[in-house]
């Protein structure tokens, strides 16, 4: 016979199984009406692309009538579907509900019980003028944040987000994590390292006028990273073998670069996708949640430790 304990675990599962189920419907809602969505605009598309060609080719030189009419259907419906279909369909809507629905239910309880002194929101404002203080940054005119965690783990404050920049006039399309730890470093001068693969928006990362580039002797990590510094006799002292060896060896999911001055020290982690969103086109499950939100905190403590034993005061 089962213990009370077993049975408990087992209304637990099915209470989960039917939050899960509930939470995958409003899912199928969004991705039905998206896929929708983007037939009718592929169609539209298609159906303009060949309106020119037969417009290029003659084809409807005899048909004067026939042109115009579905010259104006055309425009008609690209209209429809550019700006009508989204709204009737209520897209962003549903997206919104969904989204912050499996965030609160999956989400929001790892985060903070894998980190006890943290608090998760889905969405936070940060100022563009909070991510110009970060040189690694100070171009974007723009930044999006969601995803945020605040708090302290290991005596150091910090503060997680992931972001969305956007440079000029472009739009926002920059996915990178920023994690930013609010401690006194041992430094008195900026430095910056940058993994060779790190990019800002579209365009390879610019070394500032103000800071000097710097080569630690270490082939291999000098073919890894590019470093640049203010003072390079400090440099010499902080960019030590442990450190290299630390920081060749941190994992974050991404080409990654760091900004060290005397007051904070920012990782900045370049992403192909927005990390910890939810699916779309496939299940949503607490299980596959639970693992990419301890992969997230994993990268915070084994960064906070780093700095912890080699850099912060």
């Amino acid at each position: 016979m089962a213990s009370a304990n077993e049975q408990n675990e087992v209304v637990k599962e099915v209470a989960e199984l039917t939050l899960e189920q509930k939470l995958n419907e409003k899912r199928k809602a969004y991705r039905n009406g998206d896929l929708l969505y983007k037939s009718i605009s592929i169609a539209v598309i298609v159906l303009s692309m060949a309106y020119a060609v037969g417009l290029f080719m003659g084809f409807l030189a005899d048909w004067d009538v026939v042109r115009y009419i579905l010259g104006i259907v055309l425009l008609v419906a690209m209209f429809f579907s550019i700006f009508i279909l989204p709204r009737i369909l209520k897209l962003s809507k549903k997206y919104k509900e969904y989204s912050l629905e499996y965030k609160t239910m999956f989400l929001k309880p790892v985060i903070e019980s894998e980190l006890p002194k943290a608090e998760y929101k889905e969405s936070d404002k940060i100022s563009t003028k909070e991510v110009s203080e970060c040189s690694l940054l100070k171009k974007a005119n723009k930044a999006i944040a969601n995803d945020c965690v605040s708090g302290n783990y290991d005596g150091v404050d910090f503060l997680r987000y992931d972001m969305e920049l956007s440079y000029g006039k472009s739009k926002a399309s920059s996915d990178c994590v920023l994690i930013v730890c609010n401690n006194r470093t041992v430094l008195d001068h900026e430095i910056q390292v940058i993994s060779s693969k790190f990019a800002v928006g579209k365009a390879a990362y610019e070394k500032p006028e103000s800071l000097l580039p710097y080569i630690s002797g270490d082939e291999a990590f000098d073919k890894k990273f590019k470093m640049y510094v203010e003072n390079r006799e400090e440099a010499d002292t902080v960019l030590n073998t442990d450190l290299q060896k630390k920081l060749s060896k941190f994992s974050a999911g991404g080409p990654f670069a760091v900004f060290f001055d005397k007051k904070k020290v920012y990782l900045v982690i370049r992403r192909k996708k927005d990390s910890l969103e939810a699916p779309v086109y496939k299940a949503a499950k607490e299980s596959a949640c639970r693992k990419e939100a301890e992969k997230e905190v994993a990268i915070i403590q084994k960064w906070i430790e780093l700095l912890n034993k080699e850099i912060m005061k």
